[in-house]
């Protein structure tokens, strides 16, 4: 393998395939030894060296197929040629400049700097490189394995201190990015920490189970919340705060009409009369026609959504279950099948509320929030990634639809998890969350198989690494269900 040229922050790389394999996200050295100086660079695109006379000498063959000749030339000449048609070249990416002191590599950011042709190319152990950025279990105190690196097949072992930002997960249906958020927050569970899940799809209740069916050692920190079931709220406990940012917000109820329901509000209350029951009636009771019906309207669909009730005994308080996970757990709140009142309410309500505690000194979580776009309002995303972020509330979104992410949150990420993408504009919107060149993004996404990912940002030391996400063993829901089944 010998280096070409050089473009911007680019290397091209010339090698014969026959006796040197390359593959997409190969971390290569390019070490000018007299100079004790070299570069990191890694492998973007691969592809066939276009030569004067190669299409001349392919339509030739082509065009000969069916006509019987003789070749009269010493075997070495064909090696030649057959090696020669055959050359590629590989795109690489210029990450790091090496220096070589006493035989000891060191990995220093680039200044520009390019050796010459002359220089040794060779690929290097991704052991290596992780030594060398401190990535790995031995660096960590809160280890979480997630796979292993594509190429060489060495562990991949982050640590839960870098989740603690904004990650985005995104790529094509069916690729596994759920997987991996199952193995994150798996992660974040083995280290005491403790996730909040809305769950659009009933995927996470599993992890409470072996592949087998028997209960897996999750299966008391995995507490599912059903809306209407054992996730419902007395007034009392959310508060006139929680309750009329959400009727305002998520119910879309006027300021007006809301100013005459506080008052309402107010007087239940310091009569010691507070209900939902109450409220409604009061309402109905006292105010002008010309309100009361936008007001009405919006209390009947909170009603119907069951999340609200008067009895004391069936109200849940969002502190006590998080009491039950304090030394490491997850509460999974499963949206399935509800409606976009209920769906709207209990996202909005929970946020809020969530919001008040961590104002009162609690414990920081983890939010593991699938396709957001559908039930997190442009309001909701500023103050998640602002203000509820200096909080404590650490955010890991997921999606297939990544232009439905807001330019706030992909310019605030921490870590980029990627999974196979195709489409340009999702590429382009997204790329900015990695911090390196949008070639790479570009190029590497179109080239992952199933259950592998390009991760970079604080988990990685902001170098990107390809890596098989890991088996779980654990039972894993989220497979679309079909009628038509291959046998």
């Amino acid at each position: 393998m010998q280096m070409f040229r050089k473009i911007g922050d680019e290397v091209v790389l010339v090698y014969n395939p026959r006796r040197e394999k390359v593959e997409v996200g190969e971390n290569i050295k390019i070490i000018d030894e007299k100079e004790g100086r070299g570069l990191l660079v890694q492998v973007i695109e691969q592809n066939l060296v276009d030569l004067t006379g190669i299409l001349e000498d392919i339509i030739r063959i082509e065009s000969m197929e069916r006509m019987s000749f003789e070749e009269h030339a010493p075997p070495e000449y064909g090696k030649y040629t057959f090696d020669v048609k055959n050359m590629k070249f590989a795109r690489a990416k210029i990450r790091k400049e090496l220096r070589v002191s006493d035989q000891v590599e060191e990995i220093v950011d680039w200044t520009g700097w390019v050796p010459d042709r002359s220089a040794k190319v060779e690929p290097i152990d991704d052991s290596w490189i992780l030594d060398k950025l401190k990535i790995g279990k031995k660096f960590y105190k809160y280890p979480i394995f997630l796979g292993n690196t594509a190429h060489n097949k060495k562990d991949l072992v982050i640590s839960a201190h870098n989740l603690q930002g904004i990650s985005i997960i995104v790529g094509k249906k069916g690729t596994g990015k759920s997987h991996l958020a199952k193995a994150l927050l798996l992660g974040l569970i083995d280290n005491g920490a403790m996730g909040l899940v809305f769950d659009i799809n009933d995927e996470y209740s599993a992890l409470r189970y072996n592949t087998d069916g028997t209960e897996s050692r999750y299966s008391d920190k995995i507490i599912t919340l059903e809306p209407g079931v054992n996730l419902r709220f007395t007034l009392q406990y959310i508060g006139s705060d929680v309750f009329f940012d959400v009727i305002q917000t998520a119910m879309g109820l006027p300021e007006a009409s809301a100013f005459e329901l506080r008052n309402i509000w107010e007087e239940l209350e310091k009569n010691g009369q507070l209900t939902f029951r109450n409220l409604r009636q009061q309402a109905k009771n006292t105010l002008d026609r010309r309100i009361l019906g936008a007001i009405i309207r919006r209390l009947d669909r909170m009603a119907q959504t069951k999340l609200f009730t008067d009895n004391p005994q069936e109200a849940t308080e969002l502190e006590k279950e998080f009491e039950k996970i304090r030394s490491g757990g997850a509460l999974v709140i499963n949206l399935k099948l509800k409606s976009k009142d209920t769906i709207d309410l209990v996202v909005q309500t929970v946020l809020s509320k969530l919001q008040e505690i961590l104002e009162k000194g609690g414990r920081p979580v983890f939010i593991f929030a699938e396709e957001a776009h559908f039930y997190l309002r442009e309001t909701d995303w500023a103050d998640a990634v602002t203000r509820m972020r200096h909080l404590g509330t650490y955010q890991i979104y997921m999606t297939n639809t990544p232009t439905e992410i807001r330019e706030l949150v992909i310019r605030q990420a921490d870590n980029l998890f990627l999974f196979h993408l195709t489409e340009e504009s999702d590429l382009t919107h997204v790329s900015p969350a990695a911090k390196i060149d949008p070639e790479t993004i570009i190029q590497v996404a179109k080239a992952l198989p199933s259950r592998r990912c390009l991760m970079v940002g604080e988990v990685t030391n902001h170098y990107p690494f390809i890596i098989d996400v890991k088996s779980l063993d654990v039972k894993v829901a989220g497979a679309t269900r079909k009628y038509f089944k291959v046998p």
